[in-house]
């Protein structure tokens, strides 16, 4: 509730640790160093079919992929972020708290795995 009112589109959940687990409604990827990372299973989180499918289709493309614990502050340091789900799959996340995320727009990496996906679903 508390980012709806402030006009976000998404809202960042972490777990007891205070680390990432996902959105409100979707799984959180970032790209840091040319590397995709997202919160493990471990973390608390659902594992979301889509979430699944960008792992495969990440690997497929030979980028490093990570299911690790992502401290908050990481995700406003990286180079990119997007989240997903099966109803918006692949989304870039271009702001946090008021601040872009890398260049404030959706990175390459993120374009093309949601070009990947869109070829994959359709």
């Amino acid at each position: 509730m508390e980012a709806k009112a402030a006009g976000c589109d998404e809202a960042i959940m972490l777990n007891e640790l205070g680390y990432i687990a996902e959105g409100s409604t979707a799984n959180i990827f970032l790209v840091s160093k040319g590397e995709l990372s997202t919160p493990s299973l471990e973390s608390g989180i659902l594992p979301g079919i889509t979430r699944e499918a960008v792992l495969e289709i990440a690997r497929d493309l030979n980028i490093k992929t990570v299911e690790r614990q992502v401290e908050l502050r990481e995700l406003s340091r990286a180079e990119e972020a997007f989240v997903t789900n099966s109803i918006i799959e692949v989304m870039p996340l271009t702001w946090l708290n008021g601040e872009p995320i890398g260049t404030g727009k959706p990175g390459k990496l993120t374009r093309n795995l949601m070009a990947a996906y869109k070829e994959l679903v359709k």
